[in-house]
């Protein structure tokens, strides 16, 4: 019963809700693909310079994945649609998880919902090829680059290796620049707007770093003895789960919560 109740759509999370829709939309894709009908659709959700004439394509563009442009000629390309599904579950999945933990729901929402609009206005601003842009990471680059500041040393297992999170986050950035500038991937700069919504979050709740010489700065032994103990419970509930937590550490995340 209870796996028929965790399929329940009503019962799931804001994030589990966006990734069934888009493999909802993904499989719906595939059909309109097969009879040459996927054009029609991706005009009218994807987001284009002609924006004005469907503003709910700032929204409906982070719905649509497995479609790129060759040539002009917009395409599905077998095992890359796949894993640019992939990807995206993958991504959502394990930062939003991550952000909950610690922030609760609400902070995850906005910091992933603003990614997408912000990533939007950016590609807008600066994209000069018109090419239509889809996907939802504008969305978890913000939600990544949050974690990024909020645990860089969060511990991975990776195959058979530990590996800290912010070494991957090094790959995906140098990835973002080798695209935008080598292959001229103008869906980068959506990227670009999600991390200033990272970066804008994470210092509205942090505050920004205090210059005053005056005032006594905090230890920075202080700083990461507290940044180990953050990283610590995040290995915990990602292996175990939030329940495996025991009464100081979810004392621990409820004070940090407070301090937001």
């Amino acid at each position: 019963m209870n796996f028929y109740n965790n399929l329940n759509f009503s019962n799931l999370n804001f994030f589990q809700k966006f990734i069934a829709i888009n493999v909802v939309v993904f499989v719906l894709n595939i059909f309109l693909y097969l009879f040459n009908f996927h054009n029609d659709f991706i005009d009218l959700f994807s987001l284009e310079n002609n924006f004005i004439s469907k503003p709910w394509s700032i929204i409906t563009y982070s719905f649509i994945h497995g479609f790129e442009t060759v040539n002009g000629v917009i395409k599905m390309n077998g095992l890359s649609s796949i894993f640019d599904l992939v990807w995206l579950i993958i991504f959502i999945t394990f930062s939003s998880n991550a952000i909950i933990n610690l922030l609760g729901e609400k902070i995850a929402i906005n910091i992933f919902s603003y990614g997408v609009l912000v990533g939007g206005v950016f590609y807008l601003l600066l994209n000069n090829a018109n090419n239509p842009l889809i996907g939802a990471s504008a969305g978890y680059s913000s939600l990544l680059f949050f974690l990024l500041f909020l645990s860089p040393n969060l511990s991975l297992r990776v195959f058979s290796f530990d590996i800290k999170f912010k070494y991957l986050m090094y790959i995906y950035l140098i990835r973002d620049f080798i695209y935008l500038f080598l292959f001229e991937d103008f869906g980068v700069y959506a990227h670009i707007g999600g991390y200033i919504v990272a970066i804008y979050y994470y210092f509205s709740l942090y505050g920004l770093p205090n210059l005053n010489k005056s005032k006594k700065p905090i230890s920075r032994k202080s700083f990461e003895n507290k940044q180990t103990r953050v990283d610590q419970i995040l290995d915990k509930i990602s292996k175990s789960g939030y329940d495996s937590l025991d009464d100081d550490d979810k004392e621990y995340l409820f004070k940090q919560g407070g301090k937001k």
